[in-house]
Protein backbone atom coordinates (compact mmCIF):
# COMPACT_ATOMS: atom_id res chain seq x y z
CA UNK A 1 0.00 0.00 0.00
CA UNK A 2 2.34 2.38 1.07
CA UNK A 3 4.64 1.68 -2.66
CA UNK A 4 1.41 2.61 -4.00
CA UNK A 5 0.95 6.12 -2.28
CA UNK A 6 4.28 7.05 -2.89
CA UNK A 7 3.90 6.29 -6.44
CA UNK A 8 0.76 8.49 -7.06
CA UNK A 9 2.14 11.01 -4.75
CA UNK A 10 5.37 11.03 -7.30
CA UNK A 11 2.76 10.85 -10.09
CA UNK A 12 0.89 13.83 -8.93
CA UNK A 13 -2.07 11.23 -9.81
CA UNK A 14 -4.33 12.69 -6.71
CA UNK A 15 -7.67 10.62 -8.41
CA UNK A 16 -6.13 7.96 -8.16
CA UNK A 17 -4.53 8.62 -4.85
CA UNK A 18 -7.55 8.92 -2.87
CA UNK A 19 -8.89 5.52 -4.54
CA UNK A 20 -5.96 3.78 -3.40
CA UNK A 21 -6.21 4.88 0.28
CA UNK A 22 -9.57 4.07 0.95
CA UNK A 23 -10.08 0.63 3.16
CA UNK A 24 -13.32 -0.02 1.04
CA UNK A 25 -13.81 1.57 -2.51
CA UNK A 26 -16.43 1.44 -5.74
CA UNK A 27 -19.08 3.58 -6.32
CA UNK A 28 -23.18 2.18 -6.90
CA UNK A 29 -22.03 1.31 -10.41
CA UNK A 30 -18.45 -0.07 -9.51
CA UNK A 31 -17.97 -4.15 -7.39
CA UNK A 32 -16.58 -3.02 -3.64
CA UNK A 33 -12.97 -3.60 -3.13
CA UNK A 34 -12.47 -4.50 0.96
CA UNK A 35 -8.74 -3.88 2.02
CA UNK A 36 -8.14 -5.88 5.21
CA UNK A 37 -4.44 -6.23 4.54
CA UNK A 38 -4.03 -2.42 4.52
CA UNK A 39 -1.60 -2.02 7.36
CA UNK A 40 -0.35 -5.42 7.18
CA UNK A 41 3.94 -4.89 6.29
CA UNK A 42 4.40 -7.14 3.34
CA UNK A 43 6.57 -9.30 5.16
CA UNK A 44 4.21 -10.00 7.84
CA UNK A 45 1.91 -11.38 4.81
CA UNK A 46 3.99 -13.13 3.46
CA UNK A 47 5.01 -14.84 6.63
CA UNK A 48 1.45 -16.19 7.58
CA UNK A 49 1.02 -17.46 3.77
CA UNK A 50 4.12 -19.77 4.42
CA UNK A 51 2.86 -20.54 7.77
CA UNK A 52 -0.68 -21.00 6.64
CA UNK A 53 0.88 -23.34 3.52
CA UNK A 54 -1.43 -20.66 1.33
CA UNK A 55 -0.70 -20.78 -2.13
CA UNK A 56 1.49 -17.45 -2.73
CA UNK A 57 3.85 -16.25 -5.60
CA UNK A 58 7.18 -15.94 -4.88
CA UNK A 59 8.79 -15.34 -7.57
CA UNK A 60 9.65 -11.66 -8.71
CA UNK A 61 9.07 -10.36 -12.76
CA UNK A 62 12.29 -10.44 -14.28
CA UNK A 63 11.62 -6.76 -15.59
CA UNK A 64 10.43 -5.46 -11.83
CA UNK A 65 14.57 -4.12 -10.48
CA UNK A 66 13.95 -1.47 -13.23
CA UNK A 67 10.24 -0.89 -12.44
CA UNK A 68 9.03 2.41 -11.03
CA UNK A 69 7.26 0.59 -8.45
CA UNK A 70 11.02 -0.96 -7.77
CA UNK A 71 12.10 2.41 -7.05
CA UNK A 72 9.29 3.49 -4.58
CA UNK A 73 10.15 0.13 -2.94
CA UNK A 74 13.69 0.65 -2.50
CA UNK A 75 13.00 4.17 -1.28
CA UNK A 76 10.43 3.09 1.35
CA UNK A 77 13.14 0.70 2.41
CA UNK A 78 16.03 3.46 3.14
CA UNK A 79 13.32 5.50 4.94
CA UNK A 80 12.30 2.42 7.18
CA UNK A 81 16.01 1.87 8.17
CA UNK A 82 16.11 5.76 9.18
CA UNK A 83 12.42 6.21 10.60
CA UNK A 84 10.57 2.60 11.58
CA UNK A 85 7.16 3.84 11.27
CA UNK A 86 7.81 5.19 7.37
CA UNK A 87 5.54 3.02 6.02
CA UNK A 88 2.55 3.40 8.23
CA UNK A 89 3.24 7.58 7.80
CA UNK A 90 3.12 7.25 4.10
CA UNK A 91 -0.47 5.36 3.83
CA UNK A 92 -1.73 7.77 6.81
CA UNK A 93 -0.30 11.00 4.73
CA UNK A 94 -1.93 9.67 1.58
CA UNK A 95 -5.61 9.35 3.46
CA UNK A 96 -5.00 13.04 4.78
CA UNK A 97 -4.41 14.53 1.96
CA UNK A 98 -7.23 16.50 0.71
CA UNK A 99 -8.90 15.95 -3.02
CA UNK A 100 -10.69 18.50 -3.94
CA UNK A 101 -13.67 17.29 -6.34
CA UNK A 102 -12.61 19.79 -9.25
CA UNK A 103 -8.83 18.04 -8.91
CA UNK A 104 -10.38 14.55 -9.80
CA UNK A 105 -10.28 14.95 -13.31
CA UNK A 106 -10.58 11.37 -14.55
CA UNK A 107 -14.23 10.08 -14.81
CA UNK A 108 -14.50 5.85 -14.46
CA UNK A 109 -16.43 5.03 -17.52
CA UNK A 110 -16.38 1.53 -19.75
CA UNK A 111 -14.64 0.53 -22.57
CA UNK A 112 -16.12 0.55 -25.23
CA UNK A 113 -14.36 -2.97 -26.33
CA UNK A 114 -14.94 -4.84 -23.22
CA UNK A 115 -17.11 -2.93 -21.12
CA UNK A 116 -14.36 -3.25 -18.15
CA UNK A 117 -14.04 -0.14 -16.29
CA UNK A 118 -11.83 2.50 -17.46
CA UNK A 119 -10.85 5.66 -17.30
CA UNK A 120 -10.12 5.93 -20.97
CA UNK A 121 -12.43 4.99 -23.61
CA UNK A 122 -10.62 1.72 -24.35
CA UNK A 123 -8.99 0.25 -21.27
CA UNK A 124 -5.32 -0.43 -21.45
CA UNK A 125 -5.96 -4.72 -21.87
CA UNK A 126 -7.78 -4.44 -25.05
CA UNK A 127 -4.82 -1.96 -25.91
CA UNK A 128 -2.27 -4.15 -25.25
CA UNK A 129 -4.10 -7.00 -26.80
CA UNK A 130 -4.40 -5.13 -30.04
CA UNK A 131 -1.12 -4.18 -29.93
CA UNK A 132 0.19 -8.01 -29.77
CA UNK A 133 -2.32 -9.14 -32.34
CA UNK A 134 -1.32 -6.49 -34.82
CA UNK A 135 2.30 -6.28 -34.62
CA UNK A 136 2.53 -2.68 -32.95
CA UNK A 137 3.86 -3.16 -30.09
CA UNK A 138 3.86 0.52 -29.28
CA UNK A 139 -0.06 0.24 -28.61
CA UNK A 140 -0.94 0.63 -25.74
CA UNK A 141 2.44 0.79 -24.49
CA UNK A 142 3.63 4.17 -25.23
CA UNK A 143 3.96 7.91 -22.98
CA UNK A 144 2.87 11.03 -23.46
CA UNK A 145 5.69 12.87 -23.23
CA UNK A 146 5.71 16.42 -21.76
CA UNK A 147 8.45 18.57 -22.89
CA UNK A 148 11.48 19.21 -20.58
CA UNK A 149 12.31 22.52 -18.56
CA UNK A 150 15.27 24.02 -19.07
CA UNK A 151 17.66 23.14 -16.15
CA UNK A 152 20.09 25.02 -14.21
CA UNK A 153 22.69 24.31 -16.22
CA UNK A 154 21.18 25.83 -19.23
CA UNK A 155 22.28 28.92 -20.99
CA UNK A 156 21.25 32.57 -21.13
CA UNK A 157 19.21 31.47 -24.74
CA UNK A 158 17.85 29.01 -23.19
CA UNK A 159 18.90 26.38 -25.13
CA UNK A 160 20.68 23.17 -23.11
CA UNK A 161 24.72 22.71 -23.47
CA UNK A 162 25.82 20.08 -25.74
CA UNK A 163 26.95 16.72 -23.90
CA UNK A 164 29.83 15.90 -23.41
CA UNK A 165 31.36 13.58 -26.47
CA UNK A 166 31.97 9.84 -24.88
CA UNK A 167 33.61 6.90 -26.95
CA UNK A 168 32.33 4.57 -24.26
CA UNK A 169 28.91 3.15 -23.49
CA UNK A 170 28.42 4.85 -20.46
CA UNK A 171 27.98 8.61 -22.13
CA UNK A 172 30.79 10.32 -19.85
CA UNK A 173 28.56 9.03 -16.83
CA UNK A 174 31.91 7.05 -14.93
CA UNK A 175 35.16 7.38 -14.79
CA UNK A 176 35.98 4.99 -17.30
CA UNK A 177 38.75 5.73 -20.08
CA UNK A 178 36.39 7.63 -21.98
CA UNK A 179 36.92 10.82 -19.50
CA UNK A 180 40.82 10.26 -19.39
CA UNK A 181 40.78 8.71 -15.87
CA UNK A 182 41.98 5.26 -17.20
CA UNK A 183 45.13 5.86 -15.43
CA UNK A 184 42.69 5.30 -11.18
CA UNK A 185 42.72 1.73 -9.55
CA UNK A 186 40.10 0.88 -7.69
Amino acid sequence: MAETVLMNILRGDVARLGRCTNAITGDENELPRVKPLKFCFEKDIVFYARLQNLEYFYTECIYAPNSYRNFARNYIKQLERLQPRAILDLIHSGETVAIRKEASTQIQTNCTRCGYMSSQPVCKACLLLEGLNTGNYQIGNSSKKKPREPTETSSVTGENPAPEKSTSGCGGQCACEAKGLSGLSI
